[in-house]
């Protein structure tokens, strides 16, 4: 039979080339994986990176401050990716909180923030912000420097460190408000309350209470500076919560420079 039936047979040949509409999906499929690829390297990067300086910023801390290597030193190198910052070798911010550290008798928290931080702890950070947290226990330890009497208590809140005690047994509070001075802490006198009855000062300065309050009065400066960095300035004190915040700032200060005290002028005793 064959040709004979009259059948005519055509062959149909394969196309040649993909259709346009399929190579998008190709491409397509390329850069998604590409992508995916890019977005694993970017995120392991990012966390060689963090271990890397987290470590740097650490040591460069535990250094400079004269800490044990034992002492809990937490990093904060902030959220975003820090590979593009890595490239330019130095961080945008970081925040360091070192819980437990002695100030002279007291022993608080010390929180720094620190912007344009190099990798290289031999070049000097663009601004160096450090606060010092103090509680009510540890600010008794400096009880001489808030009141010139033995004092029963000592409390943070509302903006005041409010000392307390028994003068010829009469309960007499005192608030006072802090503020800095050449590299010291003031504690000034605001308020007064005497037997449950309030007074300002100047009240009980002028009354017949005024040589009994005289010596509750008395706070002294306390130098500050003599347990900070050298290369930081005291630039402010307030109670904030449950803590006394003293904070110093520096521009341009090295990490390896930290480990010199400052002092107070004129001397405070």
């Amino acid at each position: 039979m064959g040709s004979e039936s009259g059948i005519q047979w055509t062959s149909i040949d394969a196309p040649k080339t993909i259709p346009p509409r399929f190579r998008w999906i190709g491409w397509l499929v390329i850069l998604g994986i590409f992508g995916a690829l890019v977005t694993f390297a970017l995120i392991e990067g990012d966390k060689i990176v963090r271990d890397v300086a987290g470590g740097v910023v650490r040591s460069g801390v535990v250094a400079a401050l004269d800490l044990p290597d034992t002492q809990k030193v937490d990093v904060d190198l902030g959220g975003g990716l820090l590979v593009f910052q890595a490239i330019t070798g130095k961080l945008d911010s970081v925040d360091v909180t070192v819980p437990d550290v002695a100030f002279g008798e007291a022993v608080g928290t010390l929180a720094l923030t620190v912007t344009e931080v190099p990798l290289d702890p031999g070049k000097p950070v663009g601004t160096l912000t450090a606060d010092v947290l103090i509680d009510e226990a540890n600010l008794a330890k400096y009880a001489a420097y808030l009141s010139g009497v033995p004092l029963t208590s000592v409390v943070l809140a509302d903006q005041f460190a409010t000392v307390g005690a028994d003068l010829a047994g009469v309960p007499v509070t005192v608030s006072l408000a802090p503020s800095v001075a050449t590299g010291a802490v003031v504690f000034t006198p605001a308020a007064v309350t005497a037997g449950g009855v309030a007074a300002s000062v100047e009240e009980i300065a002028a009354g017949p209470l005024a040589p009994l309050a005289a010596p509750m009065l008395a706070s002294r400066p306390l130098c500050v500076a003599q347990y900070l960095p050298k290369a930081l300035t005291v630039t402010g004190a307030a109670v904030t919560g449950k803590n006394l915040v003293i904070t110093a700032t520096g521009a341009d200060v090295g990490l390896a420079s930290l480990g010199t005290k400052g002092t107070c002028e004129p001397p405070v005793a």
